[in-house]
């Protein structure tokens, strides 16, 4: 099976890439993939069937025209597997049901598979305490003790303050998107995905994700 897997960005790149072969195996034996990173979330278009705008290069905004593109191929060895973040949405099914009905705006269905990180990446990463710990020796187990999986509390900065002495401030994180924090993410994707145990995670979302992967790897 070959995978053609979108996600927001590089953070998301950098995770999948270390972590996909945990999943379904090594490259090539048998599964293929590419992972699409993009510039953000964004939001869905108004008229799924219109054309993107060229100028706007965010996830949701280019996710119809891409399922049409990829409906067209009709290629039956081909996934499409699509990965956000929940962000502060308060409704995680309405919002698969959203993405669920891009599809009828194909007139051939890719085969596809959408997944939501709750409510951030981070909780994938939140998800493996003994990961935090082999990737970042200090982490507070304070913050890990009292952390609910896949809560919606503002996930990257508890992350931020339970790996880094001083947490946000100490950083200079303050704004989600901007250059600073989205190369610490990267860096927190590389360093703990490296040491994740996809088979004892603990995050829902992640769960969801690894299992829905590897019903489609057939």
């Amino acid at each position: 099976m070959h995978f053609e897997i979108l996600v927001e960005g590089q953070c998301e790149n950098t995770a999948l890439s270390i972590l996909m072969p945990k999943i379904i195996g090594e490259y090539r034996q048998p599964h293929t993939w590419n992972i699409r990173p993009h510039r953000g979330i964004g939001k869905l278009p108004e008229n799924p069937a219109a054309e993107p705008n060229k100028n706007d290069q965010t996830l949701l905004h280019n996710l119809p025209a891409k399922l049409k593109s990829y409906g067209i191929e009709q290629n039956p060895n081909l996934v499409v597997l699509v990965l956000v973040d929940l962000d502060d949405k308060a409704d995680c099914i309405a919002f698969k049901n959203q993405l669920l009905a891009l599809l009828d705006y194909c007139e051939i269905k890719p085969r596809t598979l959408f997944r939501i990180a709750v409510e951030e990446l981070e909780a994938w990463f939140l998800g493996d305490a003994a990961a935090l710990k082999s990737a970042y020796p200090d982490v507070r187990q304070d913050i890990l003790d009292n952390y609910v999986q896949d809560s919606q509390i503002g996930t990257w900065e508890l992350l931020a303050e339970a790996i880094h002495l001083g947490g946000i401030d100490a950083l200079l994180l303050k704004n989600k998107r901007s250059p600073l924090v989205l190369e610490e993410k990267r860096k927190w994707a590389k360093e703990i995905s490296r040491h994740l145990n996809v088979d004892q995670n603990q995050s829902p979302s992640f769960c969801c994700f690894r299992d829905g992967l590897r019903r489609m790897a057939i």
